[in-house]
Order: structure tokens, then sequence, then C-alpha cells
């Protein structure tokens, strides 16, 4: 025990001096992981905010009243950190339907419905769209996903950087920083509306409102 502790001091001291802390803290893979999940696309509307439960489940709510489920596209979600994409399959190929750039996601949430989920991109010059999808047997796995890859995204981003602009991001690049903040804070919101929603004994209107 003695020399397990004497090694965890050691460690500890080392990592603490050294140019090498944030590869330490913030591991990277050696391979792209890619997700994907067969689901029903209901389609893309435009939004009037990049973030916000009362934003995801208008969108959810307009797409669900304003199609039918024989309107609903079978698709595939493919996840990455860099891209999620909506991949039609075909006989001898496949389409991609919609290609989004993981960077560019402000906001993603689990519907009223555990089923149904969303993402918002901001497409620039204050233009965002939200994209929306029906999940068998719930959303759940879908939204872990896409949360995994705007996480490892901006733990990218961070490795990335060099130590000069990591300890003067807000002068050097405010904008991919303020991008970065919002897109960690808006899907841990939209994870923890995931959670309540599948708690038991938990109502909508326990739903974070932003």
């Amino acid at each position: 025990m003695a020399e397990r502790k004497s090694a965890k001091a050691a460690a500890g001291s080392s990592s603490q001096n050294g140019s090498d802390v944030p590869l330490q803290e913030f591991p990277m893979p050696k391979t792209e992981l890619v997700q994907k999940f067969h689901v029903l696309y209901l389609g893309m509307t435009s939004v009037s905010r990049p973030i916000g439960m009362d934003i995801i489940n208008g969108a959810i709510e307009n797409l669900l009243s304003t199609t039918g489920k024989e309107d609903w596209i079978p698709v595939i979600l493919s996840i990455a950190d860099t891209t999620v994409a909506v991949i039609k399959e075909k006989e001898e190929e496949e389409e991609a339907l919609v290609e989004c750039r993981v960077r560019f996601l402000s906001f993603m949430g689990v519907g009223r419905d555990v089923h149904s989920f969303a993402f918002i991109m901001d497409t620039g010059s204050q233009h965002f769209q939200c994209h929306v999808f029906w999940c068998d047997p719930n959303a759940g796995s879908v939204s872990e996903a896409v949360q995994a890859a705007c996480v490892l995204r901006y733990q990218k981003c961070l490795v990335a950087r060099p130590p000069s602009q990591r300890a003067g991001s807000s002068s050097s690049s405010p904008s991919a920083d303020s991008v970065s903040r919002r897109v960690t804070t808006s899907v841990k919101r939209g994870v923890q509306s995931l959670i309540d929603t599948l708690k038991p004994k938990k109502q909508p209107s326990e739903l974070p409102q932003q």
C-alpha cells in the first residue's frame, strides 16, 4: 500500500509539471469511433434559437403533427466525433441525406415521448435547423452517442490548441471558444432531459426549461 501511495504521489507531481498535462486529461483515441443506429427520420425544420428544450419539443411536435408515419424515412444515423450523418439505405448503395459537423451542433434532447430525439445545428447567419428522429425502443442510446461525440470533439479541440491559446482562448479565438462552451453546456442539458424523462414517476413538466 505504501508503494502504491508513493507511486500515485509521484505520478501526481509529475502530471502537474511538464507540457503533456492536457494529453493525460484528454486521451486521444487511435481511431475514430463511429456508431450507427437504425432510426426513422421525420425531417428538418427551421427554429428561432440554437438552444432550449422548448425549441426541441416544439420542433418535434410540429413534425409529428404535419407528417404521418408513412412519410418517415428509415435511415442510418451515423455518429462520429466529427460528423453526424443521416444515411438512406438503398439496394446497392447508400445516400447521405444530411451531413452535420459536430462542432456546429448547438443543442440536443429527447422529446416528451422517449422515442423522439432531435438536435439543432447552427448553420451560420443566425439560422438554425432542428433535425428530428424516432427511435426504438427509445432514444437513450442515440442521445448518449451524440453526447459522447460532442464531448470528444470538444476535448480534441482543447488538445489541439497550443498552450498559449489555451491560456488566452477568450482573446485569441472567442467565437470557437464560445461555441465549444455552448455545445458542452447544451449537451449536458439535453442529456439531463433524457435522464429526467426516463426516470419513473417523473412528469414532463419537470424537464429542464431553457
